[in-house]
């Protein structure tokens, strides 16, 4: 596994890391770490293993090629069913760091508003995959080499090739999963406000506790509980701007103020009033 920051992390919203993730790998959740990306997007290429990931309540086993883009507050899970060599790319970006270059945060901005309103998952064709390997290749050679502004360069080409792919993207099928997972991410999607438990899901589907618990974890990655908490941070954060941290906790579920902060800053690294005073 290679890190190679390109540019070192100024503000929360101002860093580029490129990463190569080539490795024998354990069974288990994909990453524990950046669940909930607040200031900044999560490019991944992938190239080699199989493995699930889960988002925007989409299963997708990607294959040699695949792109997936997340969006700041975009939760997503990824899994290792059984032990094996895994190959991807992964690129985090800054939703700034562009921002000093002619239309760099529009770049970003287009971006996004491309993706908000489709799967982040893109399957390109052939020319366009090894179009975007071969740009992977060249930023971690360039990093290598020490010419960052070459690296740099070579990520702001990558993302103008996705603007144009996203215009136009292949739909990716999803895997399919059980139903009961199915309908407890769309009752915690439309419920998530109210003070709803594990326990309720369940009740509500007609299914014991540990049933979905089980079969929610094996299919996920995470604990039913843990994405409820997940899926509600990422629904506070961008109501820090224009709400009391009281008020946020309150319309996202929590039962107090307390347990809001608690679980904000096991997620996001910093307590909601210290974000709110940063970024608003």
């Amino acid at each position: 596994m290679n890190h190679f920051p390109i540019l070192q992390n100024t503000t929360d919203d101002v860093f580029l890391e490129f990463s190569h993730f080539n490795y024998d790998a354990p069974a288990g959740l994909w990453s524990k770490k950046n669940v909930i990306i607040p200031n900044g997007i999560k490019i991944n290429v992938f190239v080699e293993g199989s493995f699930s990931v889960f988002s925007d309540g989409v299963l997708h086993v990607p294959m040699l090629g695949d792109i997936s883009f997340f969006s700041p507050m975009k939760m997503h899970y990824g899994q290792i069913k059984e032990p094996m060599h895994i190959n991807y790319y992964q690129i985090d970006i800054g939703c700034r760091t562009f921002s000093s270059i002619p239309n760099g945060e529009e770049m970003i901005n287009r971006l996004l508003e491309l993706l908000s309103n489709t799967d982040s998952f893109l399957r390109p064709d052939t020319k366009n995959r090894d179009r975007i390997l071969a740009l992977c290749r060249e930023i971690e050679m360039a990093i290598v080499r020490e010419t960052l502004f070459l690296a740099y360069a070579k990520v702001i080409e990558l993302l103008t090739a996705l603007y144009s792919m996203y215009l136009t993207p292949t739909k990716v099928t999803g895997e399919a999963f059980s139903r009961r997972t199915a309908q407890a991410v769309r009752y915690i999607e439309k419920n998530y406000a109210d003070h709803v438990s594990v326990r309720q899901i369940a009740d509500n589907l007609g299914v014991s506790t540990s049933f979905l618990s089980r079969i929610f974890k094996k299919e996920i990655g995470v604990t039913i509980h843990e994405y409820l908490n997940q899926y509600r941070i990422s629904k506070a954060i961008p109501l820090l701007e224009t709400h009391s941290v009281t008020e946020v906790g309150y319309l996202c579920g929590f039962c107090d103020n307390s347990h809001f902060i608690l679980i904000f800053k096991k997620y996001v690294g910093t307590t909601p009033m210290q974000y709110k005073k940063r970024q608003y």
